[in-house]
């Protein structure tokens, strides 16, 4: 059995989320939608896939801009910048001193 990668994985958390909002945690859908998000198993997405597939148009299109705003409302809580946290490190709170350049690489002053 092929698992489904993490990406796809965390965009199926998401929609589970919002299809037990929508529906309610006893609906077919949600279900099946939270057992392929929960196993990761190729066949649970696909009977998950089949199940959204069933529901009227209206509902899905209802759903997938529910799903859409909760991953902008992710993606923005998320730190921008691609710099790195070195506050987890350990010391990562220690400043450290950069001694100054030597004077041959300093530029010459100007007159």
């Amino acid at each position: 059995m092929t698992e489904i990668d993490a990406r796809e994985r965390q965009a199926l958390g998401l929609l589970s989320e919002t299809v037990t909002a929508e529906l309610g945690p006893a609906s077919v859908v949600a279900r099946e939608v939270n057992r392929a998000y929960r196993s990761g198993r190729q066949a649970d997405l696909r009977t998950a896939s089949a199940a959204f597939d069933a529901l009227p148009g209206w509902q899905r299109t209802r759903i997938g801009g529910d799903a859409t705003r909760r991953a902008k409302r992710a993606k923005s809580r998320l730190p921008q910048g691609t710099e790195r946290d070195w506050r987890d490190l350990p010391g990562g709170e220690e400043r450290i001193t950069i001694p100054a350049p030597p004077r041959f690489l300093r530029p010459k002053p100007s007159r």
